[in-house]
């Protein structure tokens, strides 16, 4: 019999599965089983984000991507709108979700069911220098920091030479710091642009970037709202001046990070 209060406390990857089995297992958005194809195809988050994504992934067709914490597909959808034929998804309980779509299209060659950690799922020989690009999704967030350097070594070892991670994550420096760090149990660390690029330098990742992606608006009240972010994005980035005498990277609400794997591997 297991003891109750320790049952799943052995260590962090033990209670950040049973926890999202258990939040999952209350949300009809990922209680739904299989998604359908159509489903998939039509995201609408893909929608607003496809433009921007045109101009970030590489021109050849036939790279090789990993989508991690796929959610509901929304990159993956992207990837394939856009021609690509070489997509693998990765999650806690992938195949419940995907493997209608895996069968159905051709363009997602794989599915990973992650049962402990990323970490654990790309160490791998399968993984290793497989990937030429990584797509991860308010992922990082949810890694105990004693296990951050471990994931993002795995991460590097898996893409290819020139291989690029991307990756999106909640910015702490954005205008609800407190939602975006307490707004779920499972967020064990949170970041903004200075210590997230600093260990993405540290995993032997060059070209770091951040990006500020742009969603196109519709209508004048979505107009408007665009307006009036922009100018509270200005006073704190003001308010950042003024404390700590330099303009941060990026006071959006969402950090968007990418690094290219160094030719020179230092571990």
């Amino acid at each position: 019999m297991k003891n109750f209060m320790g049952a799943y406390m052995d260590n962090a990857n033990q209670f950040l599965s049973e926890l999202y089995k258990r939040m999952d297992a209350l949300d009809p958005t990922y209680n739904r089983g299989q998604i359908e194809p159509k489903a998939f195809l039509d995201n609408t988050i893909a929608d607003k984000f496809i433009a921007e994504y045109q101009s970030i992934l590489p021109d050849d067709k036939n790279i090789k991507i990993l989508d991690i914490g796929v959610g509901e597909g929304w990159f993956a959808s992207i990837c394939v709108s856009l021609g690509y034929t070489n997509i693998e998804l990765a999650d806690f309980g992938c195949s419940k979700k995907f493997l209608n779509i895996k069968n159905s299209l051709e363009q997602i060659n794989d599915i990973h069911d992650v049962e402990t950690s990323i970490k654990d799922l790309l160490s791998l020989d399968q993984f290793h220098n497989k990937y030429d690009f990584i797509h991860m999704s308010h992922v990082i967030e949810h890694i105990p920091k004693y296990h951050l350097i471990d994931t993002m070594d795995s991460l590097n070892h898996s893409l290819r030479r020139n291989g690029r991670l991307f990756m999106r994550t909640p910015n702490l420096l954005g205008p609800i710091p407190f939602y975006s760090l307490y707004c779920t149990p499972g967020h064990e660390y949170g970041f903004i642009p200075d210590n997230l690029s600093a260990l993405f330098a540290i995993s032997n990742f060059s070209d770091i970037k951040i990006h500020n992606l742009e969603i196109a608006q519709k209508g004048f009240s979505q107009f408007f709202g665009s307006i009036v972010r922009r100018i509270y994005l200005l006073n704190a980035k003001i308010k950042y001046r003024a404390f700590e005498g330099k303009f941060p990277q990026s006071v959006s609400p969402e950090l968007i990070i990418s690094g290219i794997k160094s030719a020179k591997q230092n571990l």
